[in-house]
């Protein structure tokens, strides 16, 4: 290896910011995914619905003139058919409020997981003495931009921080 190859490894005093753009992109993502499914779902059971009105014979399959609309006629449920279906709606709305619970339980304990080990915390103290040194730095130019002044800290707050042993 020449003196030209040799890499030297420099430490820098950048404090390391957690990669936001990262969490908001998966986040924007999820959401996305959520509201594409949903519409995929929703146009799924209209098509089925419609596929089952046209073979009971509900809904004409002739070619109709323009200017005449198709007449609809309206099902009518049985008393024993609208038991069964407040059974299942009662069934689905149960389905879908337990993979939500799951749905919203695993991605706030993901996102917990994915903040704790970018800000190198194992627990709430540290995550609480992490944020009060992170956040009076990043909020000084919000201050400034909505017309305060920058954040100033007094001696005593200065003390305070770096009193904080994060080692522990």
């Amino acid at each position: 290896m020449s003196s030209k190859e040799k890499i030297t490894a420099t430490p820098t005093n950048e404090p390391i910011t957690p990669p936001t753009t990262a969490l908001l992109a998966g986040s924007a993502g999820a959401f996305g995914a959520g509201l594409l499914g949903a519409i995929w779902y929703t146009r799924r059971k209209q098509n089925k619905r419609m596929a089952r009105e046209i073979l009971e014979g509900n809904v004409p399959t002739k070619p109709r003139n323009i200017y005449t609309p198709p007449k609809y006629i309206p099902p009518v449920m049985t008393p024993a058919e609208k038991i069964i279906a407040k059974q299942e709606a009662s069934l689905f709305a149960f389905k879908t409020l337990g993979y939500g619970t799951l749905l919203a339980l695993g991605g706030a304990g993901l996102l917990a997981t994915v903040v704790g080990y970018c800000l190198e915390v194992r627990n709430f103290k540290e995550f609480s003495d992490k944020l009060k040194i992170i956040v009076p730095k990043k909020t000084s130019n919000l201050r400034k931009m909505l017309g305060g002044t920058k954040l100033e800290m007094t001696a005593e707050e200065q003390a305070e921080i770096d009193n904080i042993n994060l080692d522990e």
